[in-house]
């Protein structure tokens, strides 16, 4: 197992049980204490957790979202089986945005490398890894605006007004929850105007969600389920949700990810 997985199911138990002794993680991840002990103390300095003697107890995240290098942890594994099937949905001269979410980090690196596109983003992370895997046959614009160090992203009115110059065919959002009654909500309040305006620009846009959104209620209204094209997850929403998703927009693509 390797270790932002690891670290993904260290953050999953506590947000689970609210604290965790590391003989228990040991034995659930099959390492010895002491990476368990390297992990913690990794967590910790990131704000997830406070060790405690023989383990460790979860931070309380209500007021506010982990630093994108810890959302990126969570659920890491969905994650990028998200990206592998949105992938198939990008074509040779496609304008795309990519937005700052956790989930969308794995985009780059399953893009193929003969395709010719234009990415347009406000994500640090995502120029990261455009960089690392030396996607020569992308070009990629940067939105600019005010530097947010904890989420790496680019947001503001510079960067509102960066974006009314483009026009993306496609859309990648993925956002803090979903349901049947709010529809899509999102948890950063600096950062949903950009959003919003791709949503509005983008001639379809795909929203990538992992099971454990679904009924989750963020601090900001992104916009109702109609605003989805086509919703790619990880399992087949619930009665209630899938029903009020086909009411909402009768031509919606429902993709659940294959394991």
């Amino acid at each position: 197992m390797l270790a932002y997985e690891r670290k993904s199911r260290i953050i999953e138990y506590l947000e689970q049980h609210g604290k965790a002794e590391v003989n228990t993680l040991s034995k659930m991840l099959g390492v010895v204490a002491e990476t368990i002990r390297r992990d913690m103390r990794e967590l910790e300095a990131q704000g997830v957790l406070k060790r405690t003697h023989g383990g460790a107890v979860a931070v309380n995240q209500k007021e506010r979202e982990y630093p994108v290098q810890v959302r990126v942890m969570k659920n890491a594994v969905e994650k990028d089986r998200l990206c592998r099937e949105a992938v198939g949905f990008i074509n040779e001269g496609d304008m795309i945005f990519i937005d700052n979410s956790s989930t969308l980090v794995n985009l780059i690196k399953h893009l193929d490398d003969n395709m010719q596109l234009t990415i347009l983003t406000n994500s640090i992370k995502v120029l990261q890894e455009y960089s690392m895997y030396r996607k020569e046959n992308i070009s990629m614009l940067c939105t600019g605006g005010v530097f947010n160090k904890a989420n790496l992203s680019l947001s503001g009115a510079v960067s509102d007004k960066f974006t009314r110059e483009f026009f993306p065919n496609k859309a990648f959002i993925s956002c803090h929850g979903i349901s049947d009654e709010y529809g899509f909500t999102d948890g950063n309040l600096h950062e949903v105007g950009l959003k919003r305006e791709m949503i509005s620009l983008a001639e379809k846009v795909y929203f990538l969600i992992d099971h454990t959104k679904f009924g989750k209620l963020g601090p900001i209204r992104l916009g109702g389920l109609e605003i989805c094209d086509v919703l790619i997850t990880d399992e087949k929403p619930s009665g209630d949700l899938i029903r009020q998703l086909k009411h909402s927009r009768p031509d919606m693509e429902i993709v659940v990810c294959e394991d």
